[in-house]
């Protein structure tokens, strides 16, 4: 029934909403430490829209070659032994999806302390989780318009933060350079300076996840990525500016609500926790989209059947698999910190998109040499992050 599929905008909000959420509100306050410069911290952002839109173009000759859902965990059953495709799958259950609902959803709680201060942010967060899993235990046409409502909400909200934080006057750090990028790009700082960022990125292959549900896919899918990953580094790179112009290095170090910091020297005290609140509501969106998507991973991992609550909707809801995905994401959310689920997922899920965009040069599937630039760029670059962290 493609009438019951959904097309390219909603892919394509698909991956915008995927790829903007906690890590560009959040991660600019643990890089600023280890690279002091704001002219490299948007080099940064910069490299880390490029190696996405690598794994994005590498994604698109993987879904041409396996045309199914299930992301990661179906390439990898298919080409290297069994236990390695399911070490992938729960990578991508719990590193790709719960852990980044559970972070997107304490940066909204601490985002939203900001204007409701006596709230608990713990108990917030497991209520806004609670009440976004829910909504999509329902039909995937009503989570279709959800999501494409939020993500136009949200990319319109950031656009508008971007004008305003552009004309803003004076600039809080100077871009100028002083002789010491080339040191910094190649330290061991901008190496996990640019797990941040690529976590920040992940998201961009969310769309291969739900390769069934997509109307004609094999047109879509690579439009919805590579659309979707090149407005989203433009945004990144605009709101990053935007964060090194208004507030000072010193201020931004070690420090979450990045965003809501920036505001209240744009719009002033009581404007900035406004756009606090409003950054908080938007990310909803991004926690949304990991719902939708996480659980798809999952059936297709345990070859369960899905529910169809209304009985005339096909495809239809993995109900076990997303209450499955609720009870990991609130875990992980009860017992890690920030910092520590943030880097234990971007490793692990560097560590995964390598060995799927590996299977591109297997000499069986016949890639042409012209296509495996973009795959190659994408190894390297992860391949090197992954051995600086672990030496």
């Amino acid at each position: 029934m493609e009438d019951k599929k959904i097309g390219f905008l909603t892919a394509c909000a698909l991956v915008i909403a995927n790829m903007v959420g906690t890590g560009v509100f959040s991660s600019l306050g643990f890089q600023v430490g280890s690279t002091p410069s704001p002219l490299v911290l948007l080099f940064l952002w910069l490299c880390g829209g490029l190696v996405a839109l690598c794994g994005g173009l590498s994604y698109v000759e993987l879904a041409k070659l396996y045309p199914q859902s299930g992301g990661e965990y179906s390439y990898i059953r298919d080409a290297y032994p069994r236990l390695i495709a399911y070490f992938a799958g729960l990578v991508s259950i719990i590193a790709g999806f719960a852990a980044p609902v559970a972070l997107a959803a304490i940066t909204f709680s601490s985002y939203f302390a900001r204007f409701f201060p006596a709230i608990g942010q713990k108990w917030l967060a497991l209520v806004i989780i609670s009440q976004i899993t829910l909504f999509h235990c329902f039909t995937i046409s009503l989570a279709s318009r959800f999501q494409l409502l939020t993500t136009a909400v949200k990319v319109i909200s950031l656009l508008a933060f971007v004008f305003y934080g552009l004309g803003t006057p004076g600039m809080a750090n100077s871009f100028m350079p002083d002789g010491s990028e080339v040191q910094m790009v190649t330290s061991r700082g901008f190496a996990v300076s640019l797990v941040y960022v690529s976590f920040a990125y992940s998201g961009w292959n969310a769309c291969v996840y739900i390769f069934g549900e997509i109307s004609n896919p094999s047109k879509n899918i690579a439009r919805s990525i590579i659309t979707g990953t090149l407005l989203v580094t433009l945004l990144y790179i605009l709101l990053n500016f935007v964060f090194l112009k208004t507030v000072s290095m010193a201020s931004l170090d070690g420090v979450l609500e990045v965003g809501a910091v920036s505001a209240n020297v744009i719009f002033g005290s009581t404007g900035g926790k406004r756009m606090a609140m409003l950054i908080a509501v938007l990310l909803v969106s991004s926690i949304s989209a990991m719902v939708w998507v996480g659980p798809r991973v999952m059936a297709k991992m345990m070859d369960w059947k899905r529910i169809d609550p209304y009985g005339d909707e096909k495809p239809s809801v993995p109900l076990r698999a997303i209450a499955l995905q609720y009870a990991v994401t609130i875990s992980l959310l009860l017992t890690e910190t920030f910092q520590q689920i943030l880097i234990s997922a971007g490793v692990l899920l560097a560590l995964c998109s390598c060995l799927s965009v590996a299977i591109l040069f297997r000499p069986k599937n016949n890639v042409p040499k012209a296509r495996l630039i973009a795959p190659s760029i994408f190894l390297l670059v992860n391949g090197y992050t992954i051995l600086i962290l672990l030496s």
